[in-house]
């Protein structure tokens, strides 16, 4: 994947992992993407994973996510062709996107999927259209914003928190207000 360094798109995927830990070892447990056109929200990707090990309680009290709800869902190799199709020939867009796509990269290629996609990440963007802030979470950015997050920290409501965020900072750098 090719970190885009401008935002000089309006048609892209926002997409988000929920995960056992934060290593590197840790599983998905949750894929959750919006797909944009011309900045306009057209269709969402949301599905629980069955990651096929526990879920550290740590991460459950995060997102709410339990053993229970993932058992019996389709695995990441099972969901990756579908998102594969979602996500086809547009930019990816993810906040901290370093953390989802080093999950990404490992999960499909061992399901025997290339992303070539251009990856854009929103907190670089927002750390240089909104500098100075003592916080660039997602959950900081997006109520300082007033952006609705309803259930953050659960993957589809990131990814569309993570586009309505790459928008307004989009349109915050056309004006100059940099």
């Amino acid at each position: 994947m090719v970190k885009k360094k401008t935002a000089d798109f309006n048609s892209f995927v926002c997409f988000d992992f929920e995960t056992t830990g934060l290593d590197r070892a840790s599983k998905v447990i949750e894929i959750g993407a919006v797909k944009v056109k011309d900045g306009y929200m057209v269709a969402r990707y949301s599905s629980l994973v069955d990651p096929g090990v526990e879920i550290e309680p740590m991460i459950t009290k995060i997102t709410g996510i339990t053993n229970e709800m993932v058992e019996g869902r389709p695995t990441i190799d099972q969901l990756m062709p579908s998102f594969y199709e979602f996500t086809e020939g547009l930019t990816l867009v993810a906040h901290n996107a370093s953390f989802d796509c080093r999950f990404l990269e490992r999960d499909s290629l061992a399901a025997g999927y290339h992303f070539d996609h251009d990856v854009f990440d929103t907190l670089s963007f927002a750390r240089k259209v909104m500098p100075g802030l003592p916080s660039y979470k997602l959950t900081v950015l997006t109520e300082l914003l007033g952006i609705q997050q309803n259930e953050a920290h659960r993957a589809w409501c990131d990814a569309e928190a993570t586009a309505r965020l790459y928008m307004y900072l989009k349109m915050k750098a056309a004006k100059g207000d940099l």
